[in-house]
């Protein structure tokens, strides 16, 4: 009669290195670094503030992504990011890497973008620029009455 217990106990440790093994296997982590010249803007990924530069964003999907810089005393940047999926994370070898693979894997993608200072422009100049474009914006165009 003890040999159906152990036999029990043995399938039991048997089916629990399973199902640790199971949970500990495969991994793929995924980060956007953002880096800007200076540093400090405010970063927004496809429209929504992410935070300041330097920024690591971890991501899911891959994809091309929309990056907003803005920094006081310089100009906005916007530029899109195309994130390809790395040899691993094509099919059908995403399946065995994200969910068989003993080892986490990574996928490290880096932005570094230079901002422009904004110039220093002469306030008479701009105002009397602004003026004439309200100007020529009221004027009916050709062929209006």
């Amino acid at each position: 009669m003890a040999e159906p217990a152990a036999g029990m106990r043995v399938a039991g440790r048997a089916a629990l290195l399973v199902l640790l093994g199971a949970a500990a296997a495969g991994c793929v982590e995924r980060e956007l670094r953002v880096e800007s010249d200076p540093p400090g803007a405010d970063l927004y990924i496809d429209g929504v503030k992410a935070g300041t530069t330097p920024h690591v964003e971890p991501f899911t999907f891959y994809g091309a992504r929309r990056l907003t810089f803005r920094l006081d005393g310089h100009v906005p940047q916007e530029t899109v990011v195309p994130i390809r999926p790395p040899w691993f994370q094509v099919l059908p070898l995403d399946f065995f890497f994200e969910l068989l693979w003993p080892w986490t894997l990574r996928d490290e993608r880096r932005v570094s973008v230079v901002l422009e200072p904004l110039s220093e422009a002469d306030p008479e100049a701009l105002i009397e620029r602004a003026r004439s474009w309200r100007e020529e914006a009221r004027r009916p165009a050709a062929g209006e009455k």
